[in-house]
């Protein structure tokens, strides 16, 4: 039934109970995890310093592969191989566009992320893709 399993991991306590959850049904069902992080834009208006641009950028990548890493690690502790991908953009549109291309059975995500703007809008990038998504979703808070 889901035998391909996507997780939004953002770094979030909510996103990282996600994953296990993801993990619990790939014990029972024999699913495939992936787990994808977006890099959002940074804005970069103001920075003239093109070193300083590329080491914060750098900086930011590095940050992201690491919550990349951390789900491996949770994983591979529990004897379960993942696939994680580093995508760039604005999370809600491009994890529905990687769903809908890879053919995703089932997305677990966290109720709520760390967006740029959480206070403001919390839960937007799950809620975006709880209404578009074109395969079933599982929250969790």
């Amino acid at each position: 039934m889901f035998t391909k399993i996507l997780v939004p991991a953002d770094g979030s306590d909510n996103s990282y109970r996600a994953l296990e959850a993801a993990l619990v049904l790939s014990e029972k069902l024999g699913s495939n995890i992936s787990v994808v992080n977006v890099m959002e834009q940074v804005p970069i208006t103001h920075i003239e310093s093109e070193k300083l641009l590329s080491e914060l950028l750098e900086a930011y990548k590095k940050e992201n592969q690491e919550i990349l890493s951390k789900c491996s690690e949770i994983a591979r502790q529990k004897g379960i191989t993942i696939k994680t991908v580093l995508l760039q953009g604005n999370p809600a549109p491009v994890i529905l566009d990687y769903s809908k291309k890879e053919n995703f059975d089932l997305v677990i995500m966290g109720s709520r992320g760390m967006g740029k703007f959480k206070e403001l809008i919390i839960g937007s990038v799950s809620s975006k893709i709880v209404h578009h998504s074109p395969c079933a979703i599982m929250i969790i808070r």
